[in-house]
């Protein structure tokens, strides 16, 4: 990189640091109605993580255009966001170029071939829920490498080795630990140290870095100058796929050479929504946000939702979430890989079927979720962690990217491959497990969603992009599991139907209802005791929850775009 370069990252993370320390690196407590935001002219980024946010604007900055800055981002957050952040993972992207063409690229990871449904059953038939998420079996296929550079082969503008720099650097000479990391490494601690390379690189001298500390990650650093220099190849077909698979079969994994030379990124059309004036366009299956969207969206156009229901009081708390019941059965018994499973896709963009439901929600009683239809199909039920990230981006000639990518859980399998620096994924968790097995998030699905061996696990993934008029309006999305699609839908009704800004629209108070369990999650503090003693006494139930969602968004304000970074998360928007 040109001296002058490094000398204005150095400048630009400097005065980052300096904020992100200034706010002692703790997430704001979800209600805190002043989230991280910026107005900006012509670009910017949101993500969850400054020094990424700042290699991405270093890109843009250098005339890089969306997806280069997208590029730069993904490869740093795999650096200084190990929780997420990934090169062993997964997830989606979803592209707008300026002329107005919108596609989406999947890189969800894939089941091994050696992959059977009861693979995580013990003798007796019941399901061993470790199996699944921590160590070798509960990873698959990567696919972030492979999606990454065919975001670049198609769409970039600068070279791909140069991208990379801002991530080799980072790790090579690394970066100073924040609270939010050490405390979640500690946290961790006991699942590290079953694994000695893993526990040797993040627990350097067999303790917590503290804050401030300076971690550094040499092999992920010359794993990083082999892709800079190689491309994808090296991942897939040479020396970084052989430790990977080394290290699968050590540690009682069934990863193999054809898994890897047989992994694809897939170009996919999105889903295309209308909603009043704006069109949304989000991400098909193997996610379910897309879909999602559509379904809950177009119940909602049936109504004057703004001029009927006030926001976030008793009636629009029941209607939302009744609606939210109905789609997340059908999504819950239906979705799947569409390589594998029917997808009934005229289901959820149906105007008859959105008016159905529509008429049979009732706002004085919740329908008994164990009487619907559904219930009957939904024998297997899937654990989809909420540890998964987001970033949104938007260049100077109106490109826009967003891309939510994932390891699954915090640190994934725990699991470094040998060698090379790289977590791997525990995303096996993400198919449906065993009938009547307990559930990390209650989330429970049909079949659609089994094991079998390169399909890829359904998703709650929802990288959107919104235009109104023609042109970009709002990128945004976020992690959080089952509850990245309320999350996301959230914003938008906040923005489109009751028109706050996108800090108030990302400040509001979030729930989230699911179909099973039958309870509305909500966030603490953020709803009086008399709406949720009014909607008790109709029969709903509740869950209390810390937060729901990191939403990281972009909108247009007028001639200007203001960037959010979610007061619940420690994101920094960056911009231009």
């Amino acid at each position: 990189m040109p001296r002058i370069a490094h000398f204005k990252y150095t400048i630009v993370m400097s005065l980052f640091l300096i904020s992100f320390w200034w706010t002692g690196c703790q997430p704001p407590p979800a209600g805190n109605n002043a989230p991280h935001s910026i107005v900006v002219d012509s670009a910017g980024i949101a993500c969850a993580e400054p020094h990424a946010a700042a290699a991405g604007l270093e890109v843009l900055e250098q005339g890089g255009n969306a997806i280069d800055a997208l590029v730069a981002v993904g490869f740093a957050m795999a650096v200084t966001y190990p929780r997420a952040g990934n090169l062993g993972g997964g997830g989606f992207l979803l592209y707008r170029s300026h002329d107005g063409k919108v596609t989406s690229l999947d890189f969800r990871e894939t089941a091994p071939a050696a992959a059977t449904p009861e693979m995580f059953w013990q003798p007796d038939g019941s399901l061993d829920p470790e199996k699944s998420l921590i160590g070798a079996l509960a990873a698959g296929i990567p696919g972030t490498v492979r999606g990454l550079y065919l975001a670049h082969q198609k769409f970039a503008s600068m070279p791909w080795k140069d991208l990379l720099q801002p991530a080799i650097r980072l790790a090579r000479d690394g970066f100073p630990v924040s609270e939010s990391l050490s405390n979640l490494l500690k946290e961790h601690e006991a699942n590290f140290k079953r694994f000695p390379e893993s526990y040797r690189i993040f627990f350097p001298g067999g303790r917590a870095p503290e804050p401030g500390t300076v971690l550094r990650q040499e092999d992920l650093a010359a794993t990083l100058e082999r892709i800079a220099a190689e491309g994808d190849a090296p991942f897939y077909q040479g020396e970084i796929a052989d430790k990977i698979i080394a290290a699968s079969q050590r540690h009682g994994g069934i990863f193999s050479k054809s898994d890897f030379l047989e992994y694809t990124a897939i170009e996919r059309p999105p889903v295309r929504i209308a909603y009043r004036d704006h069109l949304l366009y989000s991400m098909a299956p193997p996610s379910s946000g897309g879909l999602m969207l559509q379904g809950i969206l177009g119940t909602l156009q049936q109504i004057d939702l703004p001029n009927t229901h006030a926001h976030n009081r008793a009636d629009y708390i029941a209607y939302l979430s009744e609606v939210e019941k109905q789609w997340y059965a059908r999504r819950n018994v239906y979705l799947g890989d569409p390589a594998f499973v029917d997808i009934p896709f005229q289901m959820f963009a149906s105007p008859d079927t959105a008016a159905q439901i529509a008429r049979s929600v009732s706002l004085s009683r919740p329908y008994p979720a164990q009487q619907m239809p559904e219930y009957a199909r939904a024998l297997a039920p899937a654990r989809e962690a909420p540890e998964t990230t987001h970033i949104s981006v938007l260049d100077a000639a109106g490109n826009a990217a967003a891309m939510t990518y994932t390891l699954n859980g915090n640190f994934g399998s725990y699991l470094v491959a040998g060698g090379t620096g790289i977590l791997l994924n525990n995303e096996m968790d993400d198919f449906a497990g065993k009938p009547g097995a307990p559930n990390l998030f209650g989330l429970v699905q049909g079949w659609a969603n089994a094991v079998e061996p390169g399909k890829r696990m359904l998703s709650s993934m929802t990288p959107t992009i919104v235009e109104k008029d023609g042109r970009v309006a709002g990128i945004l999305g976020s992690p959080g599991g089952s509850t990245i699609i309320t999350a996301v839908l959230q914003v938008v009704l906040n923005k489109i139907d009751y028109r706050m800004t996108l800090a108030e629209a990302m400040g509001a108070g979030r729930f989230h209802q699911q179909w099973l369990p039958d309870s509305i999650k909500y966030e603490t503090g953020e709803f009086s005791p008399e709406i949720l003693e009014e909607l008790q006494s109709r029969g709903f139930d509740f869950i209390e929850t810390q937060r729901l969602g990191d939403v990281q968004a972009i909108w247009r304000s007028g001639n200007q775009w203001e960037i959010c970074c979610d007061p619940r998360g420690t994101g920094v928007p960056v911009g231009y």
